[in-house]
């Protein structure tokens, strides 16, 4: 009866560990007796690296670990030759933890992203204008305006948008300080 609660119940889990290991898209490169490789494209990053060097060779499995940030891999040396498939489920769902916990951590790539192309259209307007102008300027222009011309239709609006342009004006000048 025991062995039959418990099956149940890693039938009913191992879908779930095995859903984020897929989600993490985590492919083994390369298993021998006592060592694992595993490589995952959302380890490419040294917020992530780290956390997997440190935190999976606390594991009571692993001799040591490390992740390399430009490849994405792990590597994994056993204390033992031979681990059984619960062990092993057990420290990958471990992994796939320390992995999306550290993800929190990183910057997301499409703010980074929209970062970078702000600032180089920042700097084209700079270059366009000899410094004139740059983004903020413009867009705190547009704000009141906006803000102005919509005032009597739309006054709650109008308030909002002439608001923005303060906080924008006054972060400015408090970071030009």
């Amino acid at each position: 009866m025991l062995p039959t609660v418990i099956g149940l119940g890693a039938s009913f889990i191992a879908p779930k560990i095995m859903s984020q290991f897929r989600d993490q898209k985590i492919k083994v490169v390369h298993a021998m007796p006592g060592r694992l490789r595993i490589q995952c494209d959302s380890w490419k990053h040294r917020i992530i690296a780290h956390a997997l060097t440190e935190e999976v060779k606390k594991h009571p499995l692993i001799l040591t670990s490390e992740a390399s940030e430009l490849t994405g891999s792990l590597v994994l040396q056993f204390v033992v030759p031979h681990i059984n498939q619960e062990e092993l489920d057990e420290l990958m769902n471990y992994i796939v933890q320390i992995a999306a916990n550290a993800i929190l951590n990183k910057d997301a790539t499409l703010m980074n992203g929209m970062t970078n192309t702000l600032g180089f259209i920042d700097k084209g307007i700079k270059k366009q204008t000899n410094g004139f102008a740059d983004f903020d300027s413009l867009f705190v222009l547009f704000l009141l305006g906006k803000g102005i011309q919509t005032f009597g239709s739309a006054p709650a609006f109008s308030a909002s948008l002439l608001y923005w342009s303060y906080n924008i004006i006054k972060d400015k000048g408090e970071k030009n300080r």
